[in-house]
């Protein structure tokens, strides 16, 4: 199996059944029942590898069409609509295609993050600047934090809102907890300088930053 000792055959089974129906595949849900969402650094690069059939460096629509194949050789391929669902959520730059910072945050270590993680564990201990402090993020270009905004911002609205700032947390792991209300607000008092209730681009590069 392409993924053996990452993934278990269980999950990737169970996760390709649920969306054996033309139109039921979310690549969201997908992600989180195989376990790929909490998978580390170095495992989320070996399952890039897997994806990008024609080694070409870069996940092709051609390739996310043939997506659930990787994981179970008689699973169906995507439809259009699914495809382009797929790329539009992971194609970060727009160019098309799926690069390897765009499968997962750019270039931190897992034991940075895991200690980012650590260190707020315990519900209203979460501090913004200490986080991203931690994990690496604020010693990182501006084009990273521009990709991490990307990751974060999950509706690709171009802001991120107060439910996805609810979830921070679970970008850098899927088990992670949820911000306490308390958290998520002040968390976006922080970030939101122009007072419309959400995060541009630039708020979050200034909040990284800070």
């Amino acid at each position: 199996m392409a993924f053996a000792g990452m993934l278990s055959e269980e999950d990737i089974k169970a996760a390709v059944q649920a969306c054996q129906a033309p139109g039921t595949f979310d690549f969201k849900l997908f992600f989180a029942q195989v376990g790929l969402t909490g998978l580390s650094q170095a495992d989320r690069k070996k399952v890039f590898t897997v994806l990008d059939q024609d080694k070409s460096g870069f996940i092709e629509e051609e390739e996310l069409k043939l997506f659930l194949q990787n994981f179970c050789p008689a699973a169906r391929e995507l439809t259009v609509g699914e495809t382009k669902a797929l790329m539009a959520a992971g194609d970060k730059d727009t160019d098309g295609k799926i690069g390897i910072d765009e499968m997962a945050f750019a270039g931190l270590s897992d034991a940075d993050v895991k200690a980012a993680l650590d260190g707020c564990t315990a519900a209203d201990s979460f501090d913004y600047k200490k986080f991203f402090k931690t994990c690496g993020l604020a010693g990182k270009s501006a084009d990273d934090v521009k990709k991490a905004f990307a990751t974060i911002d999950q509706d690709n609205s171009g802001f991120i809102e107060e439910e996805e700032l609810k979830l921070f947390l679970q970008n850098f792991s899927a088990g992670a907890r949820a911000l306490t209300d308390k958290e998520t607000k002040a968390f976006l008092a922080a970030g939101d300088s122009d007072g419309d209730g959400k995060i541009g681009v630039d708020e979050f590069a200034a909040l990284v930053k800070a």
